[in-house]
């Protein structure tokens, strides 16, 4: 069976907070928005974006028993923020809860919270739609709001992931090797 955007809406409803769903959906919003800009199939993006945060409200231990339970590589960074893990544990379990989900949106679900070396273009929707949705109100996200469309794909990307990485800087929050790695990648002019 297919997996709807509207099967996924209400097993996210059924297992989130009420505000973690409004999250899932916002982003969900956003993605077929940014999707439909540059050329990404919005249904795809509208999918990933609502079950992006399928393992948001798990319990921290739980999700690095999960992580070590499957093929999800754990760092230490991971263990000691077990948090980060959501993602990669969500596109796990997604793939065995719903078999007939794309792979790309599984990519873009893993992916949205420390990004990849390799993302596709619906990864990077995902991940700037999480970063800009209309509830965030830091002052980069209007700004990254505004120029959705005036920029490439993997410009928007950049900016996005440089203003997280600014804000786990400023905050004293560890990096996880994967940023760095995508980073050096992405951002730094490496990949488009």
């Amino acid at each position: 069976m297919p997996v709807t955007y509207e099967l996924a809406r209400e097993a996210v409803v059924a297992r989130l907070s009420a505000d973690g769903a409004a999250h899932c959906e916002r982003v969900a919003e956003m993605a077929a928005g940014i999707a439909s800009v540059y050329g990404v199939d919005p249904a795809a993006a509208r999918l990933a974006g609502v079950l992006h945060d399928w393992h948001r409200e798990t319990d921290v231990g739980e999700l690095l028993r999960q992580a070590e339970a499957s093929d999800v590589a754990v760092t230490e960074v991971d263990r000691a923020v077990p948090y980060l893990l959501h993602g990669p544990v969500a596109a796990h379990d997604l793939a065995r809860e719903y078999p007939g989900i794309g792979g790309d949106v599984l990519e873009a679900v893993a992916a949205h919270t420390c990004g990849a070396p390799v993302m596709s273009a619906l990864a990077m929707t995902v991940y700037i739609s999480d970063i800009i949705e209309p509830r965030r109100r830091y002052a980069r996200a209007s700004e990254l709001r505004g120029v959705v469309g005036d920029v490439t794909l993997g410009e928007l990307f950049a900016r996005a992931y440089s203003a997280s990485l600014g804000h786990l800087i400023e905050t004293r929050r560890m990096l996880h090797p994967v940023t760095l790695e995508v980073y050096n990648l992405h951002v730094a002019g490496v990949r488009p």
